[in-house]
């Protein structure tokens, strides 16, 4: 059995983040939950990978945004084919590149 990871982040709008990581990224909606001691969350990935993301949202709680541009996740793609294809769905779905 290969032990799964996964990064869990608060939000203060899970509908408004899915297109970066549904559309852009190409993850699949995995589990959904709502109303779990005031918290609805969405998991996303890609089934059988061993990751998955986790974005939550305690009702009447404000978490705003990320303090500072350098709180980042990143995915390495190391095949060009992949790559450029993720950069099409990004910027397909309205997302632009950023310098690294």
């Amino acid at each position: 059995m290969i032990p799964i990871l996964r990064v869990a982040r608060p939000t203060d709008d899970l509908e408004a983040l899915l297109p970066f990581y549904v559309e852009g990224l190409g993850f699949e909606v995995l589990y959904r939950f709502g109303g779990h001691d005031a918290f609805d969350g969405v998991m996303v990935g890609h089934p059988g990978h061993p990751y998955h993301l986790e974005f939550t949202h305690q009702r009447g709680h404000h978490v705003g945004r990320a303090p500072t541009q350098d709180n980042l996740l990143v995915l390495y793609l190391p095949d060009q084919a992949p790559y450029q294809a993720a950069l099409a769905r990004m910027k397909a779905a309205g997302f632009a590149p950023v310098k690294s």
